[in-house]
């Protein structure tokens, strides 16, 4: 009788691949785990910018100038909610490339200060500042947009990487999912902008930097981190929006206090501070050049925080309801966003939109692990405290009141409580190779692994946020009518997504970090997918005939332009045709501009804010009011003094029935006619 035993084939892979990820002496992950994930990154990164490829929602215009299909929209459909991308961002950078690519744009009469608004590109110093933006110098228009559009995503996908990896070296795959999972949060699809991605990106830069300096013994590797460290705070900083950017720095902040506080290897606190010091040279680095940065563009800094809206906003600390605290617990509807377009929790899909949060739900694991270290060995791990804190700091931001000094010493409050959700989401992902350390270093020390109490625990939580999110809707709405027009087959997806989310934190709460980071991966990029099309490159206005006609005109008898208004056309191709106009979304008010249009000053009320100008016939001078906070209608009537002593130009969509205007020239464009008119003088 045979007494061999039974062939298993896979052992050889298994070991190769132990080889393969087993780390560096210093315990950081080696140079094949680190290089060849980002590396191929890098490729894909090139593979889109070549190819041209985008998320852009510009497209959602074509119906209105052709009406045969979009031959640039290759899959999904555009988003018109994304309007800050399609009509602000893009419209504003078509017009810096067909300006030469100014510091000052000259859209609005006394220009723009184009090197702070809109995430503009420029010719300005300050553009090295935004990497994202380097392509315009090179690359035609298509590429350079692919690269402004992927640049930021992939540092997220990066950064949240290099930290998963640093924390768990011998998991890349695990490592891997979590990053890429992250990057297809609701959050971010819904608010895909680089002021969004960037904060996310430096946190976990930070971080991922911090645990190099003190393990590495090797100091090239801390410094190369440092200096993108640097790169990135900058990257982020010139973003100056401050409701996304305070809540991830509370994050990494605590987790570089809770690691350098935390004794390893029975180094002293002064050796740790010392080992961070590339990190703290990079913070310095990047805080001359924001002063610099500050400096040289104060007066528009200024112009932006005067305003009447937004001004300098202050958010009371602790007055966030059930609904506030609902929708950010609601990822697991994320998939239906598009149907209910935020419905109850909020007026449309990207202030509804949330992130998966399987971290927060690791707090069971980690508190039984953190309980277990001190009873052994008298020993507490000030990462995950420190962690734990900010998440406590957080919540007490949104529900506990009557600590605003306190809050506005630490500028909390310039975040909102729909703003805070990407500081949790930041924590989250931390939170769970952080936990899959833990768990792995208690088990190789002492054999232990978690009690199944405890990831049932933690997925009996998850359960009970998703009956108090069910709860508030129907509260807000009735669960029937949440529910009325939904498929069957759009139940049973919620119902799959729901449940793998209950089980990728049991599965992280177990140690099973492969396996719950291939549940998150799943859930994200199904829930996620389809909020952005993939476009080739952006819907170029200056192709149109309409666009070359204004151009045509503009060129033969120079002059301001007005757009009349019914659809967001006018004011796209005014913009982006290079010409001046006074359409446009406007950040720190032209002051030149608007003391022709109010030479008074008394509709400032009215026209002092950051928003979209527009125009619509009407009688006498012009007339401004404001359908939404951010938005300034204006009234035109070409008879009116300020319509004959300072436009040359009308473009609209309307006919006009007045003796002060001439028709010039007639364009059809598809199915909608647009209209040249010259201002009589």
């Amino acid at each position: 009788m045979s007494t061999s035993k039974p062939v298993r084939p896979w052992r050889p892979v298994f070991a190769a691949y132990g080889r393969f990820v087993e780390p560096r002496t210093d315990g950081l992950p080696n140079a094949k785990v680190v290089g060849i994930p980002l590396g191929f990154l890098a490729a894909v990164l090139v593979l889109f910018v070549a190819l041209g490829l985008t998320g852009s929602s510009t497209g959602v215009v074509h119906g209105l100038i052709s009406e045969t299909e979009d031959p640039a929209l290759i899959a999904g459909e555009p988003a018109p909610i994304r309007s800050d991308e399609w009509f602000v961002q893009t419209s504003w950078v078509i017009s810096q490339v067909e300006q030469g690519l100014p510091p000052r744009n000259e859209t609005f009469p006394g220009g723009m200060d184009a090197t702070v608004q809109n995430d503009l590109p420029t010719t300005d110093w300050s553009t090295a500042l935004r990497p994202h933006l380097l392509g315009f110098f090179v690359l035609p228009l298509d590429q350079a947009m692919a690269m402004k559009w992927w640049l930021p995503g992939f540092a997220v996908i990066a950064a949240g990487y290099l930290l998963a990896a640093v924390l768990m070296p011998r998991r890349p795959l695990a490592a891997a999912a979590l990053a890429v999972g992250f990057f297809f949060s609701p959050f971010f699809q819904w608010w895909y902008l680089s002021t969004t991605l960037y904060p996310a990106a430096w946190a976990f830069l930070v971080m991922a930097t911090a645990v190099w300096c003190l393990k590495s013994r090797r100091r090239r590797g801390a410094w190369i981190l440092a200096g993108l460290t640097a790169w990135t705070t900058a990257a982020m900083a010139v973003g100056v929006y401050a409701p996304f950017i305070v809540p991830v720095v509370l994050v990494a902040a605590a987790f570089v206090i809770g690691l350098v506080l935390t004794r390893r290897d029975g180094s002293r606190l002064r050796e740790r501070v010392t080992r961070i010091v590339p990190l703290l040279a990079a913070g310095l680095v990047a805080a001359v050049v924001m002063v610099v940065w500050l400096l040289t563009r104060w007066s528009t800094i200024e112009g932006f925080t005067s305003t009447v809206y937004p001004g300098e906003r202050l958010q009371e600390v602790g007055h966030a309801g059930t609904s506030e605290l609902a929708q950010l617990f609601a990822g697991f509807l994320s998939f239906d966003l598009g149907r209910t377009t935020g419905a109850p929790f909020a007026m449309n899909a990207p202030e509804a939109s949330t992130f998966f949060l399987p971290g927060l739900f690791l707090v069971v694991a980690i508190v039984w692990v953190l309980v277990a270290l001190w009873r052994t060995d008298r020993r507490v791990d000030g990462t995950a405290v420190a962690l734990l804190v900010s998440g406590v700091v957080m919540v007490a931001f949104l529900v506990i009141p009557g600590w605003d000094p306190i809050a506005h010493l630490f500028f909390l409050d310039r975040t909102t409580y729909g703003r805070i959700r990407i500081g949790f989401g930041v924590l989250s992902f931390v939170l769970v190779p952080l936990t899959a350390r833990l768990l792995d270093d208690m088990r190789s020390a002492s054999g232990r692994r978690a009690p199944w109490w405890v990831p049932l625990s933690a997925m009996a939580l998850v359960a009970l946020s998703f009956v108090f999110v069910l709860w508030r809707i129907g509260r807000e709405m009735g669960l029937q009518a949440y529910v009325a027009d939904m498929s069957r087959s759009a139940l049973l997806l919620g119902a799959v997504l729901a449940l793998l989310c209950v089980l990728s934190v049991g599965a992280f709460a177990r140690g099973w970090a492969g396996i719950g980071a291939a549940m998150f991966l799943i859930v994200s990029v199904v829930s996620s997918l389809g909020v952005n099309p993939l476009y080739r490159g952006v819907l170029d206005l200056r192709e149109t005939a309409t666009v070359r006609t204004v151009q045509e005109r503009d060129a033969q008898d120079p002059g301001t332009w007005v757009g009349i208004t019914s659809t967001s056309l006018p004011t796209m191709m005014l913009l982006e045709s290079g010409v001046t106009a006074l359409n446009g979304f406007q950040g720190a008010p032209s002051r030149e501009m608007w003391s022709e249009i109010d030479p008074t000053g008394a509709a400032e009320e009215e026209w002092n804010r950051l928003g979209m100008v527009s125009w619509v016939l009407g009688e006498g001078d012009p007339a401004p009011r404001n359908p939404y906070p951010d938005q300034v209608q204006m009234t035109f009537d070409a008879c009116a003094p300020f319509a004959r002593e300072h436009v040359t130009w009308v473009l609209s969509e309307v006919a006009i029935d007045s003796p002060c205007v001439v028709l010039s020239d007639t364009v059809q464009e598809g199915p909608s006619s647009f209209r040249i008119y010259e201002v009589v003088k």
